[in-house]
């Protein structure tokens, strides 16, 4: 491939595009036509390292989390094995990560915290003019 590895975490990218083939891992989890169970019956991205896409140029693969919900933040993956990332190019890599934002914004708001927040609320200002020149 003549795609290079990144200067950061050269290693486990080569490691995990070694076991990804090189080639997208999505098997659908983007919604895109890649899904077995559309037409086609084509079970992986057929996007690989170095490949041209028109208008978008050549692909260079990310490594991401294979569980991106249950490892939590992305800045933690350079921590993770080989054998816990997946290689995903960048159309799946965006359309699963807006798959997840619009997820956590259906989530209800969290309405205990750990700590009381009692103390902390500001009254509301004074706007009449008598009150504020009133020492």
């Amino acid at each position: 491939m003549s795609v290079r590895p990144p200067i950061v975490g050269a290693a486990l990218w080569s490691a995990v595009m070694k076991n990804a083939d090189h080639r997208c891992e999505c098997r659908g989890a983007c919604g895109s036509k890649h899904d077995p169970n559309r037409r086609g019956r084509q079970d992986r991205c057929p996007l690989e390292n170095g490949k041209h896409i028109s208008k978008k140029g050549e692909v260079v693969l990310i490594a991401m989390p294979r569980d991106p919900i249950g490892e939590g933040d992305f800045a933690i993956a350079a921590q993770l094995p080989a054998r816990r990332l997946a290689a995903m190019c960048p159309p799946c890599y965006d359309a699963v990560l807006a798959k997840i934002r619009k997820a956590e914004k259906a989530l209800p708001p969290q309405d205990e915290g750990l700590f009381g927040t009692d103390e902390f609320v500001v009254p509301k200002a004074r706007t009449r003019q008598a009150d504020v020149g009133a020492a």
